[in-house]
């Protein structure tokens, strides 16, 4: 989350919403390069970029709430 939420947004999102933990470190390991733990930043901004439709644009807590939450909805149907 490079320009917008930034490291500290993405933790007190998790600390706040302790439930999603688990789907935030499954989104990173899916999300991982393959010689990484982390995914890269400019995968990261690509994603952000055509989730929002332009580039840099100011992420919210509400959005990463979301974005978790949608993944552990959509992981429960299969």
């Amino acid at each position: 989350m490079s320009d917008g939420l930034g490291f500290v947004g993405v933790v007190l999102t998790l600390i706040r919403r302790p439930v999603l933990l688990w789907e935030a470190m499954r989104a990173g390991v899916a999300m991982r390069t393959r010689r990484g733990i982390l995914p890269s930043s400019t995968y990261i901004d690509w994603r952000i970029h055509t989730a929002y439709g332009f580039k840099n644009p100011e992420t919210q807590r509400e959005d990463l709430e979301s974005y978790l939450l949608w993944r552990r909805r959509m992981r429960g149907l299969s």
